[in-house]
Order: structure tokens, then C-alpha cells, then sequence
């Protein structure tokens, strides 16, 4: 246990750095790179679901919420510019926070296999998500 907390804060603290070297690139940089490190943090929950009990399960997926709410303080920061026909952000990330609280409900309840089920489509909005701001 104090292996995977040693090695997951080695992990951040390395996307972190990466991140502060090329932030500041364009209008959006602080916000991709607030959305990689809640992808990075969603990552760890979905391995920690696999591994680890309950309660870890559930902290994780906490951690998980609070970078994304990072990623949308920046989005508040400097939001972009709005293009046509195009869902805004901040509705994007209010679906995913909205899909994290009813995963964390499903984890308390105490079935992985619809803990799985709950967390496996935020991945495909983050993904979504992430090409998006890269487009720009």
C-alpha cells in the first residue's frame, strides 16, 4: 500500500513538471493540462478499483473529482472562445462531475463490477474532451 502511494505520488509530481514546462502555450494550455492530470488521477482510480478495496477505491475516485475540479477552475479562468454547433466545456465537465458522483455512489454500495461499469464511460468523455482542447 505505502508502494502504490510512494509510486502515485512520484507519477503526479512527474506530470506536474512536464505540464508547468509547456503551460502557458496557448489560451487552453492550463486547462489541458489540468485535464491530463484528472485523466493521469482516473487512471489510478480505475487500477485501484481493480487492486484495493472499497474505501481506496472511493479516495481515489475523490482525488479523481478534485483534479477535475482543478481543470475547471482553470476552464474559469479563461474560458474559450465559443465555436458553433459545439457543446461548451464547462457543460462537458458538469456531465463528468455529474458521472462521478454516481460512481462514487455505486462504489459505496459495494459492487466492482458496477463501479467498473460506472467509471468506464468518464475515460471516453475525458478522452472526448482532451481532443477537443487539443484541436484548438
Amino acid at each position: 500500500m505505502a508502494m502504490f502511494t510512494v509510486a502515485r505520488t512520484l507519477l503526479l509530481a512527474l506530470v506536474l513538471a512536464g505540464a508547468s514546462l509547456v503551460a502557458g502555450a496557448d489560451d487552453l494550455g492550463d486547462f489541458a493540462d489540468a485535464v491530463e492530470r484528472a485523466e493521469l488521477q482516473y487512471r489510478i482510480a480505475l487500477r485501484t478499483l481493480e487492486s484495493s478495496g472499497r474505501e481506496q477505491t472511493a479516495a481515489e475516485v475523490r482525488l479523481f473529482r478534485d483534479a477535475l475540479q482543478e481543470a475547471i477552475a482553470q476552464l474559469d479562468k479563461r474560458p474559450p472562445p465559443k465555436s458553433d454547433g459545439d457543446e461548451s466545456y464547462a457543460a462537458s465537465m458538469m456531465q463528468i462531475d455529474v458521472a462521478i458522483i454516481g460512481a462514487l455512489i455505486v462504489i459505496d454500495i459495494g459492487s466492482r463490477e458496477a463501479a467498473r461499469a460506472a467509471l468506464t464511460p468518464i475515460g471516453d468523455r475525458l478522452a472526448q474532451l482532451r481532443e477537443r482542447v487539443e484541436r484548438r
